[in-house]
């Protein structure tokens, strides 16, 4: 009798699961199987949070591999952000990319009490976090290959796509998950919707101007990006992939430099190598607050969304007030509230 089967028999609940933890033995089990290694395959989970990400490790090589969070999207999506990766790689951009498997398939799905989920394996990005390497250089020169990235991108979509502003808008999805989660908090939840109704309209106007939209990462940050001796830059973590405002995702890593606490000396350094590869139009300058404020907008929509798997705590005991602030001060003065 297995145990699912001597589950149901009993007269317990069946409990309805929000996050499942993959043992290490089963994800080095599947690896070995699925995966042109060599030798020994062990497997140690590193981080259990928005996606579980684990360390792996046969005889001569490190990889990472990544078991998706069961979310709002699809489980078959991860395909559109392994796509690109494995398209950039041909083109030589440095990336933390997928592994192909024995049959060339850079995913795989394991049924977990949750559904199924989404799992891929990853060549292992060498050096540190740029946060643990901080230098003007170094900004410099990953501003440079974020913009060498949305170049590649619209190469990468074809000719003639038309990018829309659907997925920048996807905060949507999260905000009746902030609405509760700030249930507590009056203005917050007479401010929220307004602020993201607002920005709603804004964004389609930018994109009617043009404002340029592209591929992006859309969860760029300092910690996303590693930094080797040599000063080699690997971009990884693209798990958000998908179609926004390009000035959106270089505000996004500005914003992640500030969110740190680093000198603002590495967001002008980021912005200057990106405009070696990529000038700002004039309409992107003059809306980088507006900008800066939808990163605090969609962080805020996507921890409330994703607390019921990894919790409130850290939300809501240490930057909620702050992160509302930041909010509110940059929606007014773009007009939004």
């Amino acid at each position: 009798m297995n145990y699912v089967t001597s589950l149901l028999e009993t007269d317990l609940p069946v409990a309805q699961i929000s996050h499942s933890v993959l043992h290490p033995d089963f994800i080095a089990a599947e690896v070995a199987k699925r995966y042109p290694v060599t030798g020994t395959v062990e497997a140690w989970l590193l981080y259990r949070g928005m996606n579980d990400v684990y360390l792996v490790k046969d005889a001569t090589t490190r990889f990472a591999l990544r078991v998706w969070r069961k979310t709002y999207r699809d489980v078959d999506d991860v395909a559109y952000e392994l796509n690109f990766l494995a398209f950039m790689k041909s083109r030589q951009f440095p990336a933390s990319v997928a592994v192909p498997q024995h049959d060339g398939s850079l995913y795989w799905k394991a049924a977990t009490p949750e559904g199924p989920r989404a799992i891929a394996m990853y060549d292992w990005a060498p050096g540190k976090k740029f946060g643990e390497c901080l230098s003007e250089d170094s900004a410099h020169k990953i501003g440079a290959a974020l913009a060498r990235m949305h170049l590649l991108g619209n190469e990468w979509a074809g000719e003639g796509h038309q990018f829309t502003t659907k997925t920048a808008k996807d905060y949507n999805i999260c905000m009746p998950a902030l609405v509760d989660f700030v249930y507590d908090r009056p203005d917050d939840l007479r401010d929220y919707p307004i602020i993201a109704a607002n920005l709603d309209k804004r964004l389609d106007e930018l994109a009617a101007a043009g404002v340029p939209l592209g591929v992006c990462h859309r969860d760029f940050h300092p910690s996303n990006v590693h930094v080797d001796d040599a000063g080699t830059i690997t971009l990884l973590d693209f798990d958000a992939a998908g179609e926004d405002f390009l000035m959106q995702d270089v505000q996004n890593y500005v914003w992640g430099n500030l969110f740190y606490g680093f000198s603002d000396a590495y967001g002008v350094a980021f912005e200057e190598g990106y405009q070696t590869v990529r000038p700002f139009t004039p309409e992107e300058i003059a809306n980088k607050e507006l900008f800066l404020m939808a990163k605090a907008l969609r962080l805020v929509a996507g921890m409330a969304e994703s607390s019921k798997a990894v919790g409130r705590g850290t939300l809501r005991f240490r930057n909620l007030d702050w992160l509302g602030d930041y909010v509110k001060t940059r929606a007014r003065g773009c007009g939004l509230l």
